[in-house]
């Protein structure tokens, strides 16, 4: 029972952020995406009419919002597209095309980069920042106030003592403090072993000293969407199939994490 409320509550945790409120359509800047997380934000935020394009990504498996997506264009990222479809603004991560962020304000398109973030307090105004661009503040404060309330409510309802529990991507890597999966784990109500170690960013435990601190079980992601020779690194590893037999491995998609950018 104890059990199933921990992944009830991670689900809760990350589900926060993979949907929108409506607002009554008005004239509004016309905004493109040029990224996957970009999506999400505007997916939730805009106005159907305001959109212009999503990424290519925006309908993949990597997206929380694919099927919402599938009724909107998609683009390559090339700028002839943006001009093409009188985009005002165009919003992308930072460090992504470079070339095409310094481009379009040269021809009157504005750009707004998304960092990376890891605190729901960060992603809650960066909600409220994007809803500006988009002339949707009310919906964005709607938003946050909504999310913040149900966040809340998730952490109060997560009893001590803490369900120890260790994070894992096809790669060996994992998520230690200073990262958005912790901050997940930590508001489900788990204990993240990572960061009991010592371990920060998205280095993973060395394998020796996880078979001496074993976790009583771990939280899997991006297995479902990893080519065949990354999955089989760590999951032909003997530790991982022992916690598989004993089904203490708990698969969370890794399209629910892209408002954080948890490391592929």
């Amino acid at each position: 029972m104890a059990k199933a409320f921990r992944q009830g509550a991670l689900f809760g945790v990350l589900m926060l952020l993979s949907g929108g409120v409506q607002a009554d359509e008005e004239a509004l800047p016309r905004v493109a995406s040029a990224s996957l997380c970009a999506d999400q934000y505007i997916l939730a935020l805009a106005d159907p009419a305001q959109v212009t394009s999503l990424s290519k990504h925006a309908t993949g498996p990597l997206s929380a919002q694919a099927e919402k997506a599938q009724r909107f264009t998609t683009n390559r990222g090339a700028l002839e597209e943006f001009l093409a479809m009188e985009t005002d603004l165009v919003i992308l991560d930072t460090h992504d095309a470079p070339q095409l962020r310094r481009v379009l304000p040269e021809f009157g398109i504005q750009v707004y980069e998304l960092p990376q973030l890891n605190r729901f307090e960060d992603i809650f105004s960066q909600i409220k920042t994007v809803g500006g661009l988009l002339g949707q503040g009310v919906r964005a404060e709607k938003l946050t106030a909504e999310l913040a309330a149900r966040l809340d409510a998730l952490q109060t309802s997560a009893s001590a003592p803490k369900p120890i529990i260790s994070y894992f991507r096809p790669d060996g890597g994992g998520a230690g403090s200073g990262t958005f999966v912790n901050e997940v784990l930590q508001a489900a109500g788990y204990e993240n072993l990572q960061v009991t170690l010592g371990y920060d960013g998205w280095q993973g435990i060395p394998m020796e000293e996880l078979i001496m601190t074993p976790p009583p079980g771990g939280i899997t992601s991006f297995f479902d969407t990893s080519p065949e020779s990354a999955r089989s690194r760590f999951s032909s590893h003997p530790f991982y199939r022992k916690l598989s037999r004993e089904e203490a491995l708990f698969a969370v998609a890794g399209k629910y994490w892209q408002i954080g950018r948890a490391h592929v």
